[in-house]
């Protein structure tokens, strides 16, 4: 069978600004052959948000989001 190949979400610059922690449903990260490493959000109405992964309010937000599940 032939392999279904997937359209790579990179993102292009980070969200300047935090994101309320109620308006998100989920996250994921970006693959490894982006240029940009990223942690993109999920908000409730299904806009994607790219977030720098190393900053502290991302760092938290995965971590509270993480124990919702």
């Amino acid at each position: 069978s032939a392999a279904l190949s997937t359209p790579t979400e990179c993102c292009l610059r980070h969200a300047r600004r935090p994101v309320r922690l109620a308006n998100l449903r989920s996250f994921y990260e970006t693959p490894r052959d982006c240029s940009l490493a990223a942690t993109v959000f999920v908000t409730l109405r299904g806009d994607k948000i790219c977030a720098d992964p190393e900053k502290r309010w991302v760092k938290k937000a995965k971590h509270a989001l993480g124990r919702r599940k």
